[in-house]
């Protein structure tokens, strides 16, 4: 077993600084546990995880160590580790390419304020195909972990396809290839490069998704009927240790990308899907609910102050159901988090639950880890099926489903999927 699993970050923003810096935190303090579900996964503990390379189009980052770039704006996570501070997890020789820009970065990014957006890399030339497989190939990277903004479609496509070609195992924590047409084109691709996969669209450790999917889950598993289920977010509030600044604040890159209607097809339909996913495996139709979840306001500054990113983000949840003779019941929920480290832990536990499938001669989708840290699986599951499937990898176990994929496989219909459109219920 190699105990070093080699990382690839592509898109070197908030959510992969809090993924590293958390990762440090706990390879120095080896006796916490408090934040991870699965301190260790088929041997593996955060400890054994190395970033090696890093990819992003921002001026501030590009061409700088790994080490550097995460502290750099426009992020705004919480600090872990002070920026001064050595951080043993990345190799000491890991720096930051410059990818193709492709739809890397929304128009409407361009007109904000540059200390909260992104500022394009005009100086270095941009990886090709072949310079970009050749990279994660010399670098001996395992996972590639694709964080580009909502709404980059083309540009997830080129880092995700092309690792693939290199024969680089994929952690997919964006909304892209959330069809199932779209699911299974990319899971052939894979299979023939013996290749693994998690996805599609990272949910937080315990997040809106985690929150709505549980709370929906344990209304339905009571026998009510769930007629009306709205989830509303917001990007407000301070960044965990900035509290006692004095100054508004303005959403982070995430929300302020996502300000732009055009962007947000993907993340509307797979934020949903983890609503309509909880009813179908149930076997409940959707058929006239009020189903709404959406990344729905984004908060900006007004001109003429300092502008602040923050990392804090509020979700408020209203269920309407039904149950024994009728009777209504109503449940509103409110919960506020710090977005990015919330996101890490559960990225961590997809990193070595991808490392230990792979070791297991398993390729395509994984789909227990899949339904557990993404909002867009390919197969959707109960919350508490989807956990025992991750128990079973983490103790290398094999499973009704991961038996299936063990290569070669030669029954691809054995594969399953819970249908998803490429369209929202209002189209």
């Amino acid at each position: 077993m190699n105990k070093r699993i080699k990382i690839a970050v592509a898109g070197v923003g908030s959510c992969a600084s809090a993924l590293i810096q958390g990762v440090e935190y706990y390879t120095r303090n080896q006796n916490e546990t408090v934040g991870l579900m699965y301190p260790e996964i088929g041997g593996y503990r955060l400890c054994d995880i190395e970033f090696v390379i890093g990819f992003d189009i921002d001026a501030r980052k590009v061409g700088r160590p790994l080490r550097e770039a995460i502290y750099s704006p426009p992020n705004c996570n919480m600090r872990v580790i002070p920026e001064d501070d050595f951080i043993e997890v990345i190799n000491a020789d890991a720096k930051v390419f410059k990818g193709p820009l492709l739809d890397g970065i929304a128009p409407h990014m361009r007109n904000i304020d540059q200390s909260i957006t992104f500022i394009e890399d005009t100086t270095s030339s941009e990886l090709t195909d072949e310079e970009y497989r050749q990279l994660l190939i010399s670098h001996e990277v395992d996972i590639l972990l694709n964080y580009m903004p909502v709404g980059a479609e083309e540009a997830s496509a080129w880092y995700i396809e092309n690792a693939i070609d290199a024969g680089v195992h994929i952690i997919n924590c964006m909304p892209t290839y959330i069809s199932t047409d779209d699911a299974q084109r990319l899971e052939l691709k894979a299979i023939k490069r013996k290749v693994t996969i998690v996805g599609s669209d990272m949910r937080s450790s315990y997040g809106a998704s985690r929150l709505s999917e549980i709370l929906q889950g344990s209304l339905m598993d009571s026998g009510l009927e769930v007629t009306q289920h709205i989830q509303m977010n917001m990007a407000a509030g301070s960044t965990q240790g900035e509290e006692h600044i004095i100054n508004g604040r303005s959403a982070n890159t995430d929300f302020l990308n996502m300000g732009e209607k055009s962007r947000l097809h993907n993340k509307h339909i797979s934020k949903e899907n983890v609503l309509t996913g909880q009813s179908e495996v149930r076997g409940r139709g959707m058929a006239g609910r009020t189903i709404f979840a959406g990344p729905s306001l984004t908060v900006v500054q007004r001109p003429g102050g300092v502008y602040q990113g923050t990392d804090n983000k509020i979700c408020n949840i209203d269920i309407v159901a039904y149950g024994f003779g009728g009777a209504r019941y109503e449940l509103t929920a409110r919960l506020s988090v710090q977005d990015s480290p919330n996101s890490g832990g559960i990225v961590a536990d997809a990193i070595r639950f991808c490392k230990v499938a792979q070791e297991m001669g398993i390729v395509g989708y994984l789909r227990g880890p899949s339904a557990w840290t993404q909002k867009s699986p390919p197969l959707h599951m109960t919350t508490s099926d989807a956990k025992s499937e991750c128990d079973a990898l983490a103790r290398r176990q094999l499973t009704r489903l991961t038996e299936r994929q063990v290569h070669p496989i030669t029954d691809m219909t054995n594969l399953v999927y819970t249908f998803q459109k490429s369209v929202t219920e209002y189209e």
